[in-house]
C-alpha cells in the first residue's frame, strides 16, 4: 500500500508545484493592491472564507476564515435545510431547496450578501428563482446565468428524480427541462468542468444497496450524457471536490450504510482512480471545498451515526490529512462553499 500511495504522490509532483506557483503569482497580486491599506485582515476576501448552513435539525449558519483559523455565527436561516445545494452567483451565497422539519422539502431560494464579508449584521433574503420542484438531496452548478440541476427526491412527484433542469438566474427565471440520465440520483455530487458537468455516485433510491459507482458526462452544449469509466465501488453522501483535472471523492456511505474515510481521486480524461490518504474520521454525508493548497472537509455522521463538528484537511503539499478547529455546531447533510 505504501508503495502504491508513493507512486500516486509521486504523479502528483507536477500538479503541485503548477499549482503552488499559481496561488503565490496571486498571493503576489493581492498583496500588491493591498499593500498600502490599513486595517486590512488579509490581502482579499476571495478564497479566504467557508461558509456552512444548514443540515440535519438545524437553521445555524457559520463562516471560517481559513487564514486567522476562527469560526464566527452568521444569521441562521429562516428554517433548517438539509440535503440542500448551494452555490454563489452575483456577490450572494444561496441555499437552494433541501428539506426543512416543519416546511418539508421546499423549492425556493434563499440568499445572504457576501459582499465584502458577511457578518451578524446580514440578513436573508428570498431569491426570485425556484427550483423545478420541492427538492432535496438533489446537487446543482452554476454554469453561466443559470443553475444546472440534477436528481434529487421530488416531493411533488413523490419520486426520485432522473433529471437534469436548467433554471435561469436571470428574469424571467425560466425551468426548462434539458435532459435525462440513464437512471434516477440522489445523494450525489456534480463538478464543472468547462462547458459539461461531471454526475458522480449517488444512489437510485433511499436503500443503501442501491448506490451507485457510475459517473457520467454531460455536454451542456451538445445536450449530451455520456458514460464514463465507474468509481472503483458504488457510494453515495460523499463530497467531492474539483483539483486541476481531477475530481476528488470523499468519504460517503458504502452499500452497507456504513461511513466511509476512503478518498478517491479521479482524472477527468483518463477515467482513471487513485486511492489519496484516509482521512482521520469516517464521514458520510459530510462537506468539502477546497481553499488555498488545501481540501477542506467538515462534518457528516460517523460510522455509529453520531453527528460531526470535526474538520479536517489535505494538503497536497505534505499530502497528509490534519485536523483544523471544529465547527460551533454538529452538521449531517449540511451544504458548504467558498466565499
Amino acid at each position: 500500500m505504501k508503495m502504491s500511495l508513493n507512486e500516486v504522490k509521486d504523479g502528483f509532483d507536477h500538479l503541485k508545484e503548477a499549482v503552488l506557483e499559481k496561488i503565490e503569482s496571486k498571493e503576489r497580486k493581492q498583496e500588491e493592491i493591498t499593500r498600502d491599506v490599513s486595517g486590512t485582515a488579509s490581502g482579499g476576501r476571495e478564497n479566504q472564507h467557508i461558509f456552512v448552513a444548514g443540515g440535519v435539525e438545524t437553521n445555524l449558519v457559520e463562516i471560517f476564515n481559513y487564514r486567522q483559523r476562527l469560526w464566527s455565527l452568521l444569521k441562521p436561516m429562516p428554517g433548517n435545510h438539509r440535503s440542500a445545494s448551494s452555490f454563489v452567483y452575483n456577490n450572494h451565497v444561496t441555499v437552494a431547496g433541501g428539506w426543512g422539519r416543519d416546511s418539508g422539502a421546499v423549492d425556493n431560494m434563499i440568499q445572504m450578501n457576501i459582499h465584502p464579508v458577511p457578518d451578524l449584521s446580514i440578513n436573508w433574503s428570498d431569491f426570485a428563482a425556484k427550483l423545478p420542484a420541492k427538492l432535496r438531496a438533489h446537487s446543482s452548478v452554476v454554469y453561466k446565468d443559470s443553475l444546472l440541476v440534477t436528481g434529487g427526491i421530488n416531493a411533488d412527484q413523490h419520486v426520485y428524480s432522473d433529471c437534469i433542469h436548467e433554471v435561469q438566474l436571470k428574469p424571467p427565471y425560466t425551468v426548462k427541462l434539458v435532459s435525462k440520465m440513464p437512471e434516477p440520483r440522489v445523494h450525489h455530487s456534480t463538478v464543472l468542468c468547462d462547458d459539461s458537468i461531471l454526475i458522480i455516485g449517488g444512489r437510485e433510491s433511499q436503500h443503501y444497496e442501491n448506490n451507485l459507482s457510475s459517473v457520467l458526462r454531460y455536454d451542456i452544449k451538445k445536450n449530451e450524457c455520456q458514460q464514463l469509466p465507474a468509481l472503483p465501488y458504488p457510494v453515495s453522501e460523499m463530497a467531492t471536490v474539483k483539483w486541476a483535472e481531477n475530481v476528488v471523492i470523499i468519504g460517503g456511505t458504502d452499500k452497507d450504510g456504513k461511513a466511509l474515510n476512503n478518498v478517491i481521486i479521479y482524472n477527468i480524461k483518463t477515467g482513471n482512480s487513485h486511492m489519496l490518504p484516509s482521512m482521520l474520521h469516517k464521514r458520510k454525508g459530510c462537506m468539502a471545498v477546497v481553499i488555498e493548497n488545501t481540501i477542506v472537509v467538515l462534518g457528516g455522521a460517523d460510522e455509529r451515526g453520531n453527528f460531526l463538528k470535526s474538520v479536517e484537511g489535505f494538503n497536497f503539499e505534505r499530502f497528509s490529512w490534519e485536523e483544523l478547529p471544529d465547527m460551533k455546531e454538529t452538521r449531517w447533510l449540511a451544504t458548504a462553499i467558498v466565499v
